[in-house]
């Protein structure tokens, strides 16, 4: 019976979340048409919840810099950050009811900047986090990622000179939360699972945002019909970059350990042992328990992301309308891609996409999605994710960790895993270009 209950639930996860599914002439995952057929007839309702996350935020975000502490975990998850966090949440959920509303500088309500945040994209993203969420247990909690995880630990230390103990957590990253696999590769490092070095592999090269984030930046750059290719070009991307990454000297990061090493014996591997393993995950798994947790999830999604997205978003928005910031940094990258076979207009969008990620992964969409280059489009939207280190998330996170992750070092990995991922993606791009899957 548990091998049944993790056969059934994560076959449905994979299908769910990869299987192109054709419904009213349109085909894309089932995310695709639950978004769609929302935002197609209750997007008001949708903006309505929006509002009052917003006011919630402002709100809990305030008491949190006076109080710094709740006596409620959950509270404290919600509203407890470092001071310049609570206050980028803040903004973006003002930013938010002044387009609402329609109150404050036209910088902000501009259709091209906070209006195509609050009006066009957050909605979009509240429907697809919900149903993403919602359906990430399937992929992460009945025994999926313990089954591929046991199977795939043997060549951890042979290809990227990790434990094996790392496979199940780079494997939760992938299909679930990277930003959560930052969090458990420091606990494991304090605990002596890992060394200094085999930490920083392991967070700079597999602690990508999870598959459901993957789904709604596919959505909004019209990949959806092809998403199992979109992310599949991540893993192939990110894999390559911490192949390289491992053999890499990082003189600063030491073999050394955080305290009283745990060493990994010589574990049976055999598939086997994988359903062994996952049947007793499956078996331990409560339906209920996650539905409240995913819920629980979505509720922090919804008041800790969602509102710096809208403030990151609009400012990047407002920098790339009224300045010519973003366009003087990334003039060094427009020969490189005119090179390369891009229009001059293709490229000049393309050149800023591939440097804006550093302060937040979703500005790189942004910035591209009205691009008219399905290749253009294609590459900037599997490069942000590659690129691995945005500063408003796992940049942050990866600062304030015991690891010894600086904020040179962030900047130094940013670059090395773009240099590393755009060529493996434009390769892949190129292919797609070629079977006629994507237009130029």
């Amino acid at each position: 019976m548990a091998i049944f209950k993790f056969s059934f639930y994560s076959l449905l996860g994979l299908i769910a979340f990869l299987a192109p599914i054709s419904i009213g002439g349109e085909s894309t995952i089932l995310m695709g048409h639950i978004k769609n057929f929302v935002i197609g007839g209750y997007v008001q309702w949708v903006k309505a919840i929006i509002v009052a996350f917003s006011v919630v935020t402002i709100v809990g975000n305030f008491i949190g810099i006076v109080k710094k502490e709740f006596n409620d975990s959950l509270l404290n998850e919600l509203f407890i950050s470092n001071k310049f966090i609570n206050l980028l949440r803040i903004s973006g959920s003002i930013m938010f009811l002044m387009v609402a509303f329609n109150i404050g500088p036209t910088h902000i309500l501009n259709e091209n900047t906070g209006g195509l945040m609050a009006l066009d994209l957050l909605p979009s993203l509240m429907v697809t986090f919900f149903v993403g969420v919602m359906m990430m247990p399937l992929l992460t909690s009945f025994g999926l990622v313990e089954f591929v995880g046991t199977l795939i630990a043997p060549f951890m230390k042979k290809f990227f000179k990790v434990p094996g103990f790392a496979a199940i957590d780079a494997l939760a990253s992938f299909l679930g939360d990277g930003t959560i696999g930052i969090v458990v590769t420091d606990q494991q490092y304090q605990k002596g699972y890992y060394t200094q070095r085999e930490a920083v592999i392991i967070a700079t090269s597999f602690s990508i945002v999870g598959i459901s984030f993957a789904a709604v930046v596919a959505d909004l750059l019209k990949f959806s019909s092809i998403f199992w290719i979109f992310y599949g070009t991540i893993a192939l991307s990110t894999v390559i970059a911490g192949l390289i990454i491992a053999r890499l000297p990082l003189k600063k990061f030491k073999n050394d350990y955080f305290s009283k090493p745990i060493l990994e014996g010589n574990e049976n591997r055999s598939i086997k042992k994988a359903l062994k393993i996952a049947a007793s995950t499956a078996e331990k798994a409560s339906e209920v328990q996650m539905i409240k947790d995913s819920l629980i999830k979505v509720l922090i999604i919804y008041v800790t992301f969602i509102p710096v997205i809208m403030g990151v978003g609009t400012i990047g928005l407002v920098l790339a309308e009224y300045t010519s910031f973003f366009n003087i940094i990334s003039l060094p990258l427009l020969p490189m891609l005119h090179m390369l076979g891009f229009s001059k207009e293709v490229a000049q969008q393309m050149a800023p996409a591939m440097i804006v990620g550093f302060s937040d992964m979703y500005l790189p969409t942004l910035f591209i999605e009205s691009c008219t280059s399905e290749l253009g489009r294609f590459i900037i939207g599997t490069l942000s994710f590659a690129q691995l280190i945005f500063l408003s998330e796992t940049g942050m996170i990866l600062v304030n960790s015991k690891i010894g992750f600086g904020f040179i070092d962030a900047i130094k990995f940013f670059l090395l895993r773009t240099i590393i991922s755009f060529p493996v993606i434009y390769i892949v791009g190129i292919t797609l270009l070629k079977m006629g899957i994507l237009h130029n």
